[in-house]
Formats: structure tokens, sequence, C-alpha cells
């Protein structure tokens, strides 16, 4: 199984939508997983969860060296059981998802904000979900700004 030394990590910003706690591994939210009462994400966004029993949503992660390495097993076991799911349900089909996963964060440099976006959780592989720091800011500013405009209809 391949090693890898790069996993995505939140960073705790609310108002980026990012409730998972500084340095919790991130990975994409499944369909069963909510947006967990007060940290309400809209409907339209798709998130990262933290791979711990809190299973926290983010819609940002950022790509970060880790100590020692990660392997897709270690990453499905960790969201398997936070899911509390039997671990013995993990075959080779499973493994390649989050093998992909781990290949295209350990592809980005350190540092590298990354997003879920709605094509990345229908087709893993097709669209690369990395957004830029500045294109994040204006994500947020054109919420602000719509959010106001909607308040004065």
């Amino acid at each position: 199984m391949k090693k890898y030394e790069k996993m995505l990590v939140g960073f705790n910003n609310k108002d980026l939508n990012c409730y998972a706690s500084r340095g919790d591994w991130l990975y994409l939210a499944n369909k069963k997983d909510t947006k967990k009462g007060l940290f309400r994400l809209p409907n339209y966004l798709y998130f990262f969860v933290s791979l711990n029993s809190k299973r926290m949503p983010s819609e940002f992660g950022v790509v970060k060296t880790i100590e020692g390495y990660v392997t897709a097993e270690d990453l499905a076991r960790l969201d398997y059981e936070s899911r509390k799911i039997d671990i013995s349900l993990i075959n080779e089909e499973i493994l390649k998802e989050y093998e992909e996963f781990l290949e295209k964060i350990n592809a980005k440099p350190e540092h590298t904000p990354i997003g879920a976006t709605w094509l990345e959780t229908i087709l893993p592989g097709v669209v690369p979900a990395k957004l830029s720091l500045p294109a994040i800011r204006n994500k947020v500013k054109y919420a602000k700004y719509f959010l106001f405009l909607i308040a004065f209809l």
C-alpha cells in the first residue's frame, strides 16, 4: 500500500464555514452526513467532515505535511470508525476511492486551500477541487453581498 506524507486538515474559521478543529484530518462528506445542527451550511454547499467522532463539517481544508505517513487503508479505517460502520466492509473498490483522494491531496503543494465541489462529490477525479485563497475570499465577499441584496427585496 502506498504511503502519503500530506493530508487535508481543518483550520476552524466560522466565516468560511469551517467548523472542524484546527489540525483535524478531513475527508469528503457522504450523503448520510448532516451539517450538524448549529453548524448548518447552506444545502447547496458540499463539504468535508473531520475524521473523528464529531464529524464536524468544513467547506474548505488546507493541505499539510503530517508526521509519519498515511495510507488509503488508514484513512478508510478512520472514516468508517468515525461513521460507526464495521471496518470489515472495507474492500479494494472502497480503498481505491480513498487512494484517489490521497493522490489528489499529495499532488498539491503544502498550504493549498481545497474546497469540495458538487462535481467532486458526484464525479471524483473529473474536476480538480483546488480553490485559491483569492477565490475563497471572493466567494465569501459575493455571498455577503448577495445576502445583503436579498434582505432589501
